[in-house]
């Protein structure tokens, strides 16, 4: 029978032969079509006590996140008290209510919910990430530590070691000395270059704290985003039993800062930070740009993709893939209340440290110069912006925070949404003329922190002044 079988199965019709279309292995493929994207709703509401609420929905998993967000961060500590509202929101799940920290830990692991709470420079949130079916009593325990923080003195005493142990640790690493310096060197004394110190996180009380708290977490001054698996009129009556009742404080809200305070960099210079021993230099070039709402705004950013902004721009390719010199070069702008701060940055095996300078450089004058920007890297970095910008929506928490970004800093509504369109239009001419107008080369700040014994003589080559600073970015003679 199994014979019988198979010999009537060889006598069936037989299958057309398919032929395999002929493929040039050569040629690079051409990228698909563009795929339309629908940028995700957003549904506005408040409540009671006018707290704005901002609902986008997303219900692929039974998951939903809860950000209360204040607009108030780092630019509202005291002069003399850097460090303060970082301190602060980090205390605020330490202890709540009747809660210690160690119950708040256990009852958010019960949820199968995490429970965070941090500042930046321009904001403070506390932030909550929990299943669909265990909301309400996850949105209970976010409240405590919302509405009812302790700051117990013992765990401030155990997180006031940590802090001034990781600042030692941060004075002694090139990479993290870099960071704070350069904040200090480009920002001055404005909020964004005030570095918190040992004498500052010894000298923070509680009762500091209390008043910090009391004088800027209130609901005058919060607004609560929520992305995920619910709707609007599903969690506005659970927000509104837990943040409902929540007063604001008598005072109006803080007037954000501004830039009467930068200092000026009118010549370019090289700021040295010695770090005996260091394998590598670790450099950072830059100056202040425009602002993120200028009409070159969005020219500038495709300029800068094909300069240092990803991995094919020509800074990563000229100083990792031709001369090996480093892991990685790349170059941003970093906004926040003051102007765009345009920033190319590397760490560099040592002996190169001056010729990985002059690369750069080279580099940053190249499209004003001999080096013109082409079609072919204009288009790589428009497609690499608009191919990443669908998929960075997958999680609900990346547009509560971008939201968060265009309330903050009063972006037109549409912002997230035309963007791009914004990238799509800007042409050759554009980018190019954006670069021109905001990079002068003439007035660079160029931030070297490593081996003086090493590099300073091939840093004199470069015939700039050179101004010698601390870890923190002080000069010292």
């Amino acid at each position: 029978m199994l014979a019988l079988s198979l010999l009537l199965a060889g006598c069936g019709p037989k299958e057309p032969v398919q032929t395999v279309a002929t493929v040039d292995r050569t040629a690079t493929p051409q990228p698909l079509a563009p795929r339309a994207f629908q940028f995700p709703d957003l549904v506005e509401g408040s409540l009671s006590n006018n707290i704005p609420v901002v609902v986008v929905e997303n219900h692929e998993v039974p998951l939903v996140y809860v950000k209360v967000v204040y607009d108030v961060g780092s630019w509202q500590d005291p002069a003399d008290r850097p460090g303060l509202a970082s301190v602060t929101l980090d205390m605020l799940n330490e202890g709540a209510g009747t809660l210690s920290a160690e119950e708040i830990s256990a009852e958010s692991r019960r949820l199968a919910s995490s429970l965070g709470t941090g500042s930046s420079l321009d904001g403070a949130a506390v932030s909550l990430k929990s299943l669909k079916a265990n909301l309400a009593p996850s949105l209970a325990l976010m409240a405590e530590v919302v509405l009812r923080p302790t700051f117990p003195e013992d765990d401030w005493g155990i997180m006031q070691q940590q802090r001034l142990q990781n600042l030692s640790a941060a004075r002694q690493d090139p990479s993290r000395i870099a960071r704070r310096a350069w904040n200090r060197l480009m920002y001055g004394e404005t909020y964004a270059g005030n570095l918190t110190s040992a004498d500052s996180y010894s000298a923070i009380t509680t009762d500091e704290m209390r008043s910090w708290y009391t004088a800027n977490l209130h609901a005058g001054n919060a607004t609560i985003l929520v992305g995920g698996d619910t709707t609007l009129a599903e969690i506005q009556p659970l927000l509104e039993a837990q943040f409902g009742e929540w007063a604001a404080a008598p005072d109006a809200v803080p007037v954000p800062p501004t830039a009467d305070r930068l200092p000026e960099h009118s010549e370019s210079t090289i700021y040295l930070i010695d770090k005996p021993g260091a394998p590598q230099s670790v450099l950072r070039i830059g100056q202040f740009v425009g602002e993120r709402t200028d009409e070159q705004a969005s020219a500038f950013q495709l300029a800068n993709m094909v300069v240092g902004g990803q991995f094919i721009a020509r800074i990563n390719m000229n100083l990792r893939e031709d001369k090996g010199w480093t892991y990685g070069a790349r170059s941003w702008v970093s906004y926040n209340h003051l102007p765009g701060l345009f920033a190319a940055g590397s760490s560099v095996v040592t002996p190169h440290t001056t010729d990985a300078i002059k690369e750069i450089l080279a580099e940053l004058g190249g499209p004003t110069n001999d080096a013109p920007l082409t079609e072919a890297e204009l288009e790589a970095g428009r497609g690499n912006l608009l191919g990443e910008w669908p998929l960075k929506f997958e999680n609900p928490a990346y547009l509560l925070d971008r939201t968060v970004e265009v309330r903050r800093y009063d972006l037109p509504a549409d912002w997230l949404k035309t963007y791009p369109d914004r990238v799509r239009a800007v042409t050759m001419t554009e980018a190019a003329a954006a670069w021109s107008s905001w990079i002068d080369t003439s007035s660079l700040a160029i931030l070297v922190v490593g081996d003086a014994a090493q590099i300073r003589e091939g840093l004199e080559s470069l015939s700039l002044p050179i101004v010698v600073l601390d870890a923190d970015g002080n000069p010292i003679q």
